[in-house]
């Protein structure tokens, strides 16, 4: 049942401000946007760079972010929740008490390791906090499948991989690149049960800058208006690709999802894309 209120859903989001406006905060506000939502939107932490191989990353004070997404958990109705960098082991822990404290509120997690310096002190412990903190406090959590083994210290199968990461407490373990040895481009959500169902795609999307932070908040987006998980996932996977099907060049040789698609009357999507190499 969809919300029929005049007024959008709200999602608060924790993500890393990208200066390029591509990824990361920026692309939470666009993808709610896009999809009839309003982003209530906490920095985690600043990029030095628009480009996620060579950026560093400067987290922000775990009692400012703290006080920010408080303020706006008790005066608006938040309807989700999505969490993207975390920063620092010490937002981690903060973002943490802020969950424990708004249980009945849908959480979807991403740990955008992408972003993860593991020579930096204050975040060389992310993988167990995100474990720790934040998995069990989630409704649904994306990964890559590179993310997915590094938060369950398990490769030896997809489904052991995937069984390791439920049993921290998160209700549905979402994979993407998990047909490695298929043609098709795979995409796997788990629950307690195990396997729900393989997503299997055409072709694999060319590597795009910003198309994680997407899927997650565009999952968040459709729990907040009242699709349940499963729903969720799947609406937001087309959404997603959609996005990258008529992503532009816009810098940093890396293509940009183009969250507002359905709104330009001046793109011509491809019907087949370039194939990128495997970055999951």
């Amino acid at each position: 049942m969809y919300s029929t209120s005049s007024n959008p859903p709200i999602i608060l989001t924790f993500s890393a401000l990208d200066p390029s406006g591509i990824g990361g905060i920026q692309a939470d506000i666009e993808t709610a946007a896009s999809l009839g939502c309003h982003c209530a939107p906490i920095i985690t932490a600043m990029c030095t760079e628009g480009s996620t191989q060579n950026t560093e990353t400067l987290a922000v004070d775990a009692p400012l972010l703290i006080e920010q997404a408080r303020s706006v958990l008790e005066g608006m109705n938040v309807s989700a929740i999505k969490i993207g960098f975390l920063g620092s082991t010490a937002n981690a822990e903060a973002i943490h008490t802020i969950l424990q404290d708004y249980a009945d509120i849908p959480v979807v997690s991403h740990p955008a390791l992408c972003l993860w310096n593991d020579e930096n002190l204050e975040q060389a412990d992310l993988p167990d906090a995100f474990s720790a903190l934040i998995l069990p406090n989630s409704t649904i959590a994306n990964f890559s499948l590179y993310e997915a083994r590094e938060i369950a210290q398990e490769s030896d199968t997809i489904e052991a991989t995937a069984n390791a990461l439920i049993s921290t407490g998160v209700d549905f373990a979402f994979i993407t690149g998990t047909g490695k040895e298929y043609q098709q481009f795979r995409n796997s959500l788990f629950d307690d049960k195990g396997l729900v169902k393989h997503y299997d795609w055409e072709q694999e999307s060319p590597t795009g800058h910003g198309s994680n932070s997407t899927l997650a908040t565009s999952t968040a987006a459709y729990l907040a208006h009242g699709s349940d998980c499963i729903q969720a996932v799947e609406q937001a996977q087309n959404f997603t690709w959609q996005t990258i099907r008529a992503s532009r060049d816009l810098g940093f040789n890396r293509r940009t999802p183009h969250r507002f698609f359905w709104a330009d009357k001046n793109i011509d999507t491809p019907d087949n894309l370039p194939s990128a190499a495997n970055t999951h």
